[in-house]
Parts: structure tokens; sequence; C-alpha cells
């Protein structure tokens, strides 16, 4: 993959669901070439919703956000025989959207049902089964959302018993993920794991750090920080900032900093054929240890994975340094990145070579 296909990001090369959105194997002056016409995020995006279990029910997809005076809702769609409906939707009403879903079996309860995008218990990512569902206690139903222009979505209906308002006995709407999704708050009492509204699923936006990136002598390096999955509508990305002054200030929801990592790409980067990332920890060395050049260029292991932060805003020294690599075509420069200060950190521990961690692939940090 060229060096400017990665400047478009995770988003566009996410949607195919392949994951390896971060390649660079063309020289620098591709890169500033493109730049302009992959700054903007996609202004709209399709969702693809399979929904196994219902095939004659029908889907909304709504937009409330708490404090917000507009709601927005789509038309309703009926699912087709192939167990799927699909919605084009503004790119930015996706962070907060919630699915309402209506089966033609379930009687009058006085609400519409949602589908659960997350139980709390549920790693992101991770398969829910029909027992976890049920037995949840606690749901979210607000998508945290994506910047990408075009996302699969995996819900699964069931039936769990329930009463209409007269008191007689239906069947309501278990209608959940079925991999679990980054989601925003509240977590909601549920009923047999199902949740529901009478009015629309108002959504709580996620509180910000304000994160500021400091380097020396990096004028020109363009810095992208993200928070990569295994799925693509769980990864969150920021847009690509160049370093002016020895500083990127970039503004995380809170709960995707744990989680985070940095890829660098400096004004002398050659054919190197990866992405250079930020190491936050090395192995061996102890939260908050000071980390030289040297110790970083003998270190052969390190994390790409920040701990995160509960701060309102917080600043994290780097140190990026010019070096010499084996590249795509033979010797070339490239860089070495690491946090001046050891970081908290998650794993997977990543192989360096000569303190360089590189990737091709988006980063699926143990959160």
């Amino acid at each position: 993959m060229t060096r400017s296909r990665r400047t478009q990001g995770a988003a566009a090369v996410l949607a195919t669901i392949t994951a390896v959105a971060l390649a660079t194997t063309a020289q620098g002056d591709a890169h500033a070439a493109t730049k302009s016409d992959t700054s903007a995020a996609p202004a709209r995006t399709t969702v693809n919703l399979r929904l196994t279990g219902c095939d004659r029910c029908t889907v909304q997809l709504q937009h409330a956000v708490n404090h917000e005076l507009t709601v927005w809702t789509s038309k309703e769609r009926k699912v087709g025989p192939d167990h799927k409906v699909v919605f084009v939707v503004a790119t930015r009403l996706t962070h907060g959207l919630s699915f309402v879903v209506r089966a033609p079996w379930e009687g009058d309860t006085g609400a519409v049902s949602n589908m659960v995008t997350r139980y709390p218990a549920q790693a992101v990512d991770s398969h829910v089964s029909r027992t976890v569902a049920r037995h949840a206690r606690r749901a979210e139903g607000c998508w945290a959302g994506t910047d990408v222009d075009e996302v699969f979505l995996g819900f699964h209906v069931a039936r769990v018993a329930g009463r209409t308002l007269d008191g007689h006995k239906t069947k309501i709407p278990l209608a959940y993920a079925t991999h679990t999704m980054s989601s925003w708050k509240p977590a909601v009492k549920t009923f047999k794991g199902t949740t529901g509204n009478q009015d629309a699923f108002y959504c709580s936006r996620p509180k910000t750090t304000k994160l500021t990136l400091t380097a020396a002598n990096c004028d020109g390096c363009q810095i992208q920080v993200m928070n990569g999955a295994l799925r693509p509508e769980n990864t969150w990305e920021a847009k690509e900032q160049t370093m002016t002054h020895g500083q990127v200030t970039v503004r995380v929801p809170r709960d995707e900093t744990r989680g985070i990592s940095a890829t660098v790409y400096a004004p002398w980067e050659g054919n190197t054929g990866y992405t250079t990332v930020v190491a936050w920890r090395y192995g061996g060395q102890k939260v908050g240890s000071n980390v030289d050049v040297a110790t970083a260029r003998a270190s052969r292991h390190g994390s790409a994975c920040w701990g995160g932060t509960t701060a309102k805003s917080l600043t994290v020294p780097l140190t990026i340094r010019k070096v010499r690599v084996q590249g795509n075509t033979g010797p070339t420069h490239g860089s070495v990145a690491f946090a001046s200060v050891t970081q908290p950190w998650l794993r997977p521990m990543m192989r360096a070579y000569d303190g360089i961690l590189g990737s091709q692939e988006v980063i699926a940090c143990d959160r």
C-alpha cells in the first residue's frame, strides 16, 4: 500500500474490513500531494445492518443527544429476506446513533424497543450470545459512531415474555449487537436484557481530554492518534495533524484515551515500508521512568498502546529522532519515536527493532 493511501487514515481502509490502514511504501512527496484531498472525513456513511431472527421486523435510526434540542429520526425500513437493511446517513449523526426495532409479533407495551449496542460487562469487539444478553442487567444503546464511509453491523433479535399495557401476555424483542460495539452512555436498566423508550433513547456525549503531544526538532512531523479495534465500527481516530512549534493538540473522548496509539511521519521519512508508531513504554521500564535515546535504541520490545487518562488535559513529551533503517529499496531515513517519560500502557508488547515500533496494520490494544 502506498504512502498516499495511508494518508486516508483508517477510515477509508477499515470500511473494507482489511484493517491495513497504516502501511507506508511511497515517498514523502506523494504523501504531501494527497493530503489536501484526504483530510476531510466522509460527509455520509452507508450503514449496512444484518438483522437475524426477525425477517419481518422494521428498523429506524435515531440521533438524540442530551441537551440538544433536535432529534433526528430516519424513515422506517423493513428487514429484507436476506436479513439486511441499509441506511445512508450524515456521518456526524453516527456518533450517538440509536437503533429502534419493531416486530410484528410484539404487543402494545407502551414503549418501543431499542437494539442494545453494548452490555457493560462485555469488552468491545467481543461476541455476544443470547444467554449473555438475556441475563444482562444493564445495557447501552448509543453507538459511538464512525468516520468511515461504510460499515457493516450485525444484530440478532430473540423473544422474551412480557406483558401488554392491559396485562395480556406478549413477546418483546431482545435485540442486541452480536459483537459488542463501542458505545456512549447511559447504561440503563434492562428487562430480561431488553431496552426501550417512550420518546427517544437520549445519549450522553462523552467528556473529552485535551491531549497535547510535544517533541523538539520535529516541526513538520505529521501525527495521528487513534484507538484501533478489530472491527472497523469500533475504531476511533483523530485527523492527522502537522506539528508546529513543537506540539500538536487533539481532543479525545475520555473513554477512548485507553488504548490510544500514535503514528509519526517525519519530513525526512524515506521508503521504509511501515509507519512508525510511538512507544509509550519499552520492556523493562517502569511507569514514570525517564527514557533517553540510548535506552530506546537498545530496547527490543515496546507497547504502542497508551493506558489512558481521566484528566481534562494532559501533555505528554515525546522524543522523535531521525535514524537510519533498512527500507523497501535499501537503507533510508526513518524515525524512532517514544514517550520521554514511560507512560501507563496496555498490551500487546510489540517487537522493537533498535527501539523502533512500526506497523502496517491498525493496532488493536487489549482494552
